[in-house]
């Protein structure tokens, strides 16, 4: 007995470690050295904190407990860091709830197995150590805490890393509570070219994904009709929602230059209509730069989700009402962001056959419907040229990409991400547009407010020089954001034609 019990728990210790997603086995010598020491680690730890009945439970489960909550996580998506964090905050209950599903059975279930053991280890003690051997253990333990930066210990660096990130972000948030935001715009010239300008940010759509760009799956067939402006070579500059919306609305990630007062400021109607969070107790960078807007709206998610479809027929309504000024509306979509199989509104998707890439079946099938959402944009715009002769400009891009995770293979933003989770597609559709353009260029989510102002004909003191996104350009990277891929190796698109 006392042989399995040992086995179960060096088990135990390997899942957690592997858990944390700084260790691997699969890394060579070092790695699998790193490994061993963590478990031998955490091993020795376990049996020394079961003896302490107090200190288990005031300081030894805490961490225990967050070893086995963030296994599932750290096995799929990677090591905690502050963008998941923040994530976090800007979630609904709904999205956390299918968050949770996406993590697999089998680590949950040795999660449980996990803390359960060594619960049980702790109730069932019955060993008295001598004040000699209390000193021994705890010294070593110590000397091995203490000394754990040379050697890398991974679940003590992730547990402090975790509350330090838990403690920024939260205090980040309680900051943008009493953010009073004072815009710094100095406006020269407005010579606006259209009446309605609409901007469409996408979510979690890798530009490899879209038939547009040659995936051979034909999901694009708005898209690839429509005449237009076509970039293949924009990069998002955050691996989740917020850091990357935060350097594309905000110029220099400076709240007080966000694009929306840049409309406002300017003499725009605008307006933010948004399938994405808010929880209401909690702003996020986001929802600060949302609610600058003159006009917001937020669909409902709890007690139901909501079709991007259902945020277009919302958009329609705007046109019931004329206006004197010329508009700028911000369309936020939910669209491809995971669990992707519960966001489509068609069970076509469950035709697929092919088990082991079902769920990239579902993400090229979002993909397609967001070209559908888009069509419907473009169609409503064009019936209000038609009636009211207001001339328009549509802009569609996705906020980030995702990363292949297998067990089985879908689409995750993960820490561990290769050049092709930063990939987005960046379009422009204009009603005066004769043709197709495809321009292949170097630009970056952070050059898009110098191209906003652009493209709503307003020059500011504020751009020493625009360098637009929708021209062939080699922009400077100056957010960094290449330092954010880990995965030099590259992470392509998977090819279910076969199938389809």
């Amino acid at each position: 007995m006392k042989i399995f019990i040992n086995l179960a728990l060096a088990l135990a210790c390997v899942y957690m470690c592997l858990g944390t997603g700084r260790l691997t086995y699969s890394g060579g010598y070092n790695e699998l050295l790193k490994l061993l020491l963590n478990t031998l680690y955490l091993y020795g730890s376990v049996w020394l904190f079961v003896k302490f009945r107090y200190i288990f439970w005031l300081i030894f489960f805490p961490f225990v407990l967050f070893l086995c909550f963030y296994a599932p996580v750290g096995l799929t998506n990677g090591m905690v860091n502050e963008a998941f964090v923040m994530s976090i905050f800007g979630t609904y209950l709904s999205e956390a709830s299918e968050f949770s599903r996406t993590l697999p059975a089998e680590y949950v279930l040795l999660s449980i197995f996990s803390l359960s053991l060594i619960i049980y280890l702790r109730k069932t003690n019955k060993t008295v150590l001598t004040k000699r051997q209390i000193f021994i253990f705890f010294t070593l333990f110590a000397v091995a805490t203490a000394t754990g930066k040379l050697w890398g210990i991974a679940t003590t660096s992730s547990f402090f890393k975790s509350i330090k990130f838990f403690q920024k972000s939260y205090n980040d948030l309680k900051l943008y509570q009493n953010t009073v935001i004072k815009p710094q715009w100095q406006i020269k010239s407005i010579d606006n070219k259209y009446q309605n300008h609409v901007v469409v940010i996408g979510e979690s759509a890798r530009r490899d994904y879209h038939e547009i760009y040659g995936y051979s799956i034909k999901n694009n067939p708005f898209l690839s009709s429509v005449n237009g402006t076509f970039i293949d070579g924009f990069n998002a500059v955050g691996i989740n929602t917020i850091p990357s919306l935060n350097g594309t609305l905000n110029h220099n990630r400076n709240l007080n230059l966000n694009i929306v007062d840049l409309a406002n400021l300017s003499g725009f109607e605008t307006f933010w209509f948004s399938n994405q969070g808010y929880l209401g107790c909690y702003d996020t960078l986001t929802t600060l730069v949302a609610k600058r807007a003159k006009n917001v709206y937020f669909m409902p998610k709890e007690g139901g989700g909501k079709f991007d479809s259902d945020l277009v027929g919302h958009f329609a309504k705007i046109f019931d009402t004329p206006s004197q000024k010329p508009r700028v509306i911000f369309l936020h979509f939910i669209g491809s962001h995971p669990i992707t199989c519960n966001k489509l509104s068609s069970k076509e998707y469950l035709k697929y056959p092919d088990e082991a890439t079902f769920k990239i079946n579902c993400y090229v099938e979002s993909i397609r419907q967001t070209d559908n959402d888009l069509k419907s944009v473009y169609e409503i715009l064009t019936r209000n040229l038609q009636e009211n002769n207001e001339s328009f400009s549509m802009i569609y891009f996705s906020d980030h990409g995702l990363t292949h995770v297998k067990k089985p293979v879908e689409l995750l933003a993960v820490e561990h991400i290769a050049k092709e989770h930063l990939q987005v597609p960046l379009l422009k559709i204009s009603s005066d547009d004769n043709g197709r353009k495809f321009i292949q260029n170097e630009s970056y989510q952070s050059h898009f407010p110098q191209s906003f102002a652009k493209w709503i004909g307003v020059q500011t003191e504020n751009f020493n020089e625009i360098s637009d996104v929708f021209e062939e350009v080699k922009q400077d990277d100056f957010l960094n954001s290449k330092m954010l891929i880990k995965n030099i190796s590259g992470d392509p698109a998977i090819d279910i034609s076969s199938f389809k």
